[in-house]
């Protein structure tokens, strides 16, 4: 097996680097997100140096682009998500009157419900995550499991609270 030099990783560098900071930043918008995470692409590659083979090198480059751009994303929705299940109540409720100071402790009661509901392992990664503000490679050191099962436990987790508080507003309103 072949070992990928540090001077065939500076040529890699240099000859792919731009193609992926415009990529990201075509995705994100961001630059310096853009900047953040190209080197995180660079970073990926250089760690798993000793499986690089230079015959599938464009390929690996394009697939941890890839990925790394899915990852961030999927992270900032979730993100975003969680913020608009409070940020739903606030709206919604305007958090002024008593009646509307109600209607935002509701959300938030229906919520943690939700989240009393998921499995152990789930309401941990959910827990650590969005309450601990931990990164998917923290969580998966604590607990032992790989990031991609980090990954699949908060997308379901996610999924489950969001919708169980939105039916539970659906069954109010209708």
């Amino acid at each position: 097996m072949e070992i990928f030099t540090e001077s065939q990783f500076s040529a890699c560098y240099m000859q792919y680097r731009e193609k992926v900071n415009g990529y990201i930043f075509s995705r994100v918008r961001d630059r310096e997100e853009a900047e953040d995470l190209t080197q995180d692409v660079f970073e990926h590659i250089w760690r798993c140096r000793e499986g690089v083979r230079m015959v599938t090198l464009q390929n690996l480059v394009f697939r941890v682009m890839r990925n790394t751009v899915i990852d961030y994303l999927r992270r900032r929705y979730m993100k975003k998500s969680r913020m608009d299940i409070y940020s739903y109540g606030e709206v919604q409720c305007g958090r002024n009157t008593v009646e509307e100071d109600y209607c935002y402790k509701e959300l938030r009661f229906v919520h943690e419900k939700m989240v009393k509901r998921l499995t152990e392992r789930r309401r941990q990664v959910y827990l650590l995550y969005f309450y601990k503000g931990m990164s998917y490679a923290s969580i998966a050191d604590r607990l032992g499991v790989a990031e991609c099962t980090v990954g699949a436990h908060l997308l379901k987790a996610h999924r489950m609270v969001r919708m169980g508080v939105d039916r539970a507003y659906r069954n109010k309103a209708g």
